[in-house]
């Protein structure tokens, strides 16, 4: 198996319910067992925290992407031993699929699932080839994935639109498309 770049879109927030930490830990320890970097937007804190410890714990490759005025609000991860620092969000999204051959949105809020919507356009338009994947804990993308499915019944999508995500209710079930031949 080749070596893979993934990018993990995920919360900053440490507010939310634990069973989301749990599948980011465990999606980490999954990940850290291929051979893969791992991007993801730099932060210390939710699930973004969570996900670059597990990672480090495990001696999986990480790295960050983080906006200059993020890290002067001390937002970064210290432990992350390769942080790319940009000049902007817009920047920090751009690098994110930089080369990137899997983009996984976890739970978050707005940056989030901004991210994992420019994804979607990209792939769309044809500028992302990747495999777009989203971990569905405790049935978090379920009301986006309902309006998606309705722009695509009201024809503002194509038909086959919703072959361009896939939908994953737990972190092992990512890590077998990810190992597939797909």
């Amino acid at each position: 198996m080749n070596k893979l770049n993934i990018t993990v879109y995920c919360a900053s927030s440490p507010n939310i319910h634990q069973d989301y930490f749990d599948s980011t830990k465990e999606l980490g320890e999954l990940l850290s067992l291929i051979p893969c970097t791992v991007s993801y937007g730099g932060g210390a804190s939710g699930l973004m925290g969570a996900l670059a410890d597990s990672m480090i714990h495990h001696g999986g490759e990480i790295r960050g992407f983080i906006p200059q005025f993020m890290i002067e609000r001390e937002w970064q991860h210290l432990g992350v031993p390769t942080m790319h620092i940009v000049k902007t969000m817009h920047e920090r999204k751009e690098k994110l699929l930089e080369n990137c051959d899997v983009a996984i949105a976890l739970a978050g809020g707005c940056g989030t699932l901004e991210e994992f919507m420019e994804a979607l356009t990209w792939k769309q338009l044809e500028l992302f080839k990747g495999k777009l994947m989203i971990l569905n804990t405790k049935s978090y993308y379920n009301p986006l994935l309902e309006l998606l499915n309705g722009a695509i019944h009201e024809n503002f999508m194509a038909a086959d639109s919703a072959e361009m995500w896939e939908v994953h209710q737990n972190p092992q079930s990512i890590l077998d498309s990810i190992l597939s031949k797909k």
